[in-house]
């Protein structure tokens, strides 16, 4: 008894932790005392996972001795899987492969295969057995699903960003790249994305990169010829238009309205100034007039307006001009081109966050129209330094050669580019619309007239139909995106492509998984100025609080001897 009164506290804690024990067996809950949730994942995230179906396998080939910044991402990303394992249970399996550890043969050959499976490799430098070695590791993972593969490169380089940006953005960006990559694998039928045609569009040839990025992230791609078609099929899942230069006819716009009002979703990317590269040939300037298409009226229907003007923006790529000839021979030089425009993604929409800057070439401003019911998000904009000059406007190769006045350039972050969405009202809506659909759609319910949008209904307007084309230079197709920046003229490939990847994911996203590209996470990181203001002061409070801990600790003890013998 007397050892059980003496040991009681010790008894009930022991009897706690086993209760709470064997509660927690049967309850499953999980605490992130972090500010900003760093290791939680998103509620549509949690719900997708609850309903997977069958196993999902994902292997990662980040770990092993990695730098400092490197070991921070995977650590990131093993807490992230075993945050998506809570959920998923026993439909998620996942490891991390280490290809170093492998013999040199073989890792060449799996280094083979994972870059056809589009993982993207990176070479490293680091310390083993104190010496310097070069190490090539791919930052990603494989993921497959009822024999179904894709791959997903979860460091995220982007063009400017310094090395703690670029592991910030990579950090936030695994919750939605895994779980958007499961989400695709789990389709039965791929997202079908249909380009438009027959209206002197860019060609599928000029969009080859951007057909095949598609085509490796799980979508199926096709054509349309909105002349021949009766309608637009409810199987395409994204219409886009890229640059169409002839105008559109009302049964057309027909076709394209009636679609939307079926909860379609469309990308307009459109040049609204008639303008090209080759008029410089030969020439030191030319007019840009406004171009018809013919789809203004229907535009300002649902909620928006291409401006007929040009933006010149300080922020701008460099054009290639002939200076001279040396020895019959052409001398060329790089000169910042203004309407080589660059522009910036909203950082509080999904599609446009953490985007490296968008080339732009000839774009023009996009202006909201105050309707009802019509939600509309600015994605993209200029620089705090352009400004937009209304047609016709006088493009001067001379320009390049000027002192640009920055006093001059004050129109700030002019939009390119804005997401539409909710209830759109059919630009048909009490017209009397003649032709052949009036007389089928009375006896063909698949063609009745919708004067309103039905849910899901999503339009994006980007005023530059030149921002998925391949440039051509030096004889040789240069990527999407690619442009001469900087003081040293340096070839740069901007986010164009990701951008508009990310366009056709938010259009698409039943789940809303996109929502998960707002997750905001802080590094921490110590202030290098201060530290070295401070080192003296750091360095001393290092040496001495030990110490004076140690005699704070030696002078309680005693005190406290003196105090229990003196009352002996």
């Amino acid at each position: 008894m007397k050892w059980l009164k003496q040991n009681i506290n010790t008894l009930i804690v022991l009897a706690i932790l086993i209760v709470l024990n064997v509660i927690g067996s049967y309850l499953f809950t999980r605490f992130d005392l972090t500010d900003e949730k760093r290791y939680s994942i998103s509620k549509p995230t949690k719900d997708f996972l609850e309903n997977l179906d069958d196993v999902v396998t994902v292997r990662v080939y980040l770990t092993g001795n990695l730098p400092s910044g490197m070991t921070e991402l995977e650590k990131s990303i093993e807490s992230t899987l075993n945050e998506f394992k809570a959920y998923a249970g026993i439909n998620l399996e996942y490891e991390f492969v280490d290809l170093n550890k492998l013999g040199q043969k073989v890792q060449e050959e799996e280094g083979k295969i994972l870059m056809s499976k589009g993982l993207n490799p990176i070479s490293l430098t680091v310390v083993e057995s104190g010496e310097q070695t070069q190490k090539v590791i791919f930052p990603g993972a494989v993921i497959s699903y009822k024999g179904r593969i894709i791959s997903v490169n979860l460091l995220e380089n982007k063009l400017g960003y310094d090395q703690y940006q670029i592991l910030n953005n990579s950090i936030v960006l695994i919750e939605y790249k895994l779980a958007n990559a499961i989400q695709k694998l789990q389709q039965i039928h791929p997202p079908v994305v249909a380009f438009a045609t027959g209206h002197g569009e860019v060609s599928q040839e000029a969009l080859g990169e951007v057909i095949k990025e598609l085509q490796d992230e799980q979508f199926a791609v096709s054509t349309i010829d909105l002349s021949i078609v009766f309608k637009v099929d409810e199987v395409v899942d994204v219409l886009v238009l890229v640059k169409p230069r002839i105008a559109f006819t009302e049964k057309e716009k027909y076709k394209i309205d009636q679609y939307v009002m079926k909860g379609g979703k469309v990308i307009f990317l459109l040049d609204q100034m008639a303008v090209e590269m080759d008029s410089l040939q030969g020439t030191d300037f030319f007019m840009a007039y406004a171009r018809d298409i013919n789809l203004d009226d229907m535009l300002f229907q649902y909620g928006a307006r291409v401006n007929d003007d040009l933006v010149l923006d300080l922020q701008s790529a460099k054009l290639e001009i002939q200076t001279g000839m040396t020895n019959n021979q052409p001398q060329m030089q790089w000169f910042n081109w203004p309407y080589n425009n660059l522009m910036f993604g909203n950082e509080n929409h999904p599609a446009s966050r953490n985007m490296a800057p968008i080339s732009g070439k000839f774009t023009s401003t996009i202006d909201t129209i105050r309707s009802a019911n019509i939600k509309k998000e600015i994605l993209l904009s200029s620089s705090e330094y352009s400004k937009a000059l209304l047609a016709p406007v006088r493009v001067f190769v001379g320009i390049v050669k000027e002192a640009l006045d920055p006093q001059i350039f004050k129109q700030k972050n002019l939009p390119t580019a804005v997401a539409l969405s909710g209830e759109f009202q059919s630009i048909f809506k009490n017209r009397a619309f003649t032709g052949a659909y009036t007389a089928m759609a009375d006896t063909i319910e698949e063609l009745r007239f919708i004067e309103q949008s039905e849910p899901g209904a999503k339009i994006i307007l980007i005023a530059d139909g030149d921002l998925l084309t391949n440039h051509i230079g030096k004889g040789k197709k240069q990527p999407v995106g690619y442009a001469v920046f900087g003081n040293n003229n340096e070839a740069m490939v901007f986010d164009n492509l990701p951008f508009f990847m990310n366009c056709v994911e938010y259009l698409i996203d039943d789940y809303n998984l996109i929502e998960t590209r707002n997750k905001v996470i802080k590094l921490r990181q110590l202030d290098i100025t201060k530290v070295k203001e401070k080192r003296q002061m750091i360095q001393f409070s290092n040496l001495i609080s030990p110490l004076l801990l140690l005699l704070l600790f030696g002078f309680v003890y005693a005190f406290v001897r003196r105090r229990k013998f003196a009352n002996q």
